[in-house]
């Protein structure tokens, strides 16, 4: 009997280039996300139960949307306003982080963390929309 491959076994490349991996997992700002999203989901366990159906509800929504604003804005042609309506999905998660230090649903150690990584985040978002402007610009002409 032949070996079981498990779902993490998958061949390693270099993500600039997408070698040895499918498309979507190429962008590095989508890894970045979903190691985010991970270390968000370990935070939103000790959140008081009175808020996890509702502000954290709340908070997963914003961050699959702009998770879904990522992924079109990857598949389209036109990525500009895709990307403008990611930077403000960004901005509101940045707001849902400061809120959650604000309450006391999180310490400062792992607030400073979450900004970290959005901010992260926020630069490669930033760099991507730079990189279109200058394409359009250079096209226009």
């Amino acid at each position: 009997m032949g070996q079981q491959r498990r779902y993490d076994d998958r061949p390693r490349g270099n993500p600039e280039t997408d070698e040895g991996r499918d498309q979507r997992s190429g962008l590095i700002i989508l890894q970045k996300t979903k190691d985010a999203m991970k270390y968000l989901y370990t935070s939103w366990v000790k959140y008081p139960r009175s808020e996890k159906l509702g502000f954290v509800s709340d908070y997963k929504k914003c961050l699959f949307q702009f998770l879904i604003y990522i992924i079109t804005a990857q598949k389209k042609y036109y990525k500009k306003t895709t990307l403008q309506d990611a930077d403000v999905q960004l901005e509101l998660l940045r707001l849902f982080n400061d809120l959650s230090y604000d309450m006391r649903f999180i310490d400062e150690k792992r607030y400073q963390l979450i900004s970290e990584r959005l901010n992260e985040i926020g630069r490669l978002l930033g760099g991507w929309i730079k990189s279109q402007k200058e394409t359009s610009t250079t096209n226009g002409k």
